[in-house]
Parts: C-alpha cells; sequence; structure tokens
C-alpha cells in the first residue's frame, strides 16, 4: 500500500466521521415539532376511522329496513336513507346538530334510554 493509499483511506475516515451539534433547545423544537406531526397524524386516523365505523353501523338499520319494513321499496328509499344518514352525521360533525338533541328525540320516539346516568359515556358527552 502506497502513500496515496494512505491519503485516501485517511479521507475517506474523516468522511465517515460527521459530528453533528445540538442544544437542548434544538432537541427540544424538533422533539415538539415530532410531539404535533403524531398528534395529527393520529387524530386524522381517529377521524377516517370514526366515519368508517359510522359507515358499517349504518349497515344494521339498512338492513332491517331492507328485510322489515321496506321490502318492496328498499332499492327507491335505501340510498336516500343512507344520505340523509351521512348528513346529519356531517352536519353533527361540523357542529349544527347536537348530540343530545339527536339523543333525546331517540330517546323519545324509540321508549328507551340510550346512555345511562353516571356512565362514562355520558360524561364523555357533557364534556363537549
Amino acid at each position: 500500500m502506497g502513500r496515496a493509499d494512505f491519503r485516501r483511506q485517511k479521507r475517506e475516515e474523516q468522511k465517515k466521521k460527521k459530528t453533528y451539534v445540538l442544544t437542548t433547545e434544538d432537541i427540544v423544537k424538533i422533539r415538539n415539532e415530532e410531539r404535533v406531526k403524531a398528534k395529527k397524524e393520529a387524530l386524522e386516523k381517529t377521524e377516517q376511522l370514526a366515519d368508517d365505523i359510522l359507515k358499517m353501523m349504518l349497515v344494521i338499520p339498512v338492513n332491517v329496513l331492507i328485510s322489515d319494513y321496506w321490502e318492496k321499496s328498499a332499492k327507491k328509499r335505501i340510498p336516500k336513507f343512507v344520505d340523509d344518514c351521512l348528513s346529519l352525521y356531517e352536519n353533527w360533525i361540523n357542529g349544527h346538530v347536537s348530540m343530545e338533541e339527536m339523543q333525546k328525540l331517540t330517546e323519545e320516539y324509540a321508549g328507551i334510554k340510550l346512555i345511562e346516568p353516571g356512565s362514562d359515556v355520558e360524561k364523555s358527552m357533557s364534556g363537549r
């Protein structure tokens, strides 16, 4: 191995040794940026999951309406029913309708209590 090879090897070793200096403020800033990014991603995933769950929950009432109530007119009536359900959900998301209003109306017509007093669901609903 000649002198040129030694010099080349020394340059390669020096290239591999990159050093970065970060202050505590830099680390805190990077950590906070990542925290905000992770929170935003989690919120987006949660919203998408909520939308998907709502659509899956529509399967049960739609099947009941098709088989028990609208046997002959289901093909005509179900698309409007689903659109109305999704529209009402969108209005709730946008704050035009409150869950309490919809809950009270449902309880009144169905004659059942949807949310038990003192339950975790009631506590979370009152916090909104």
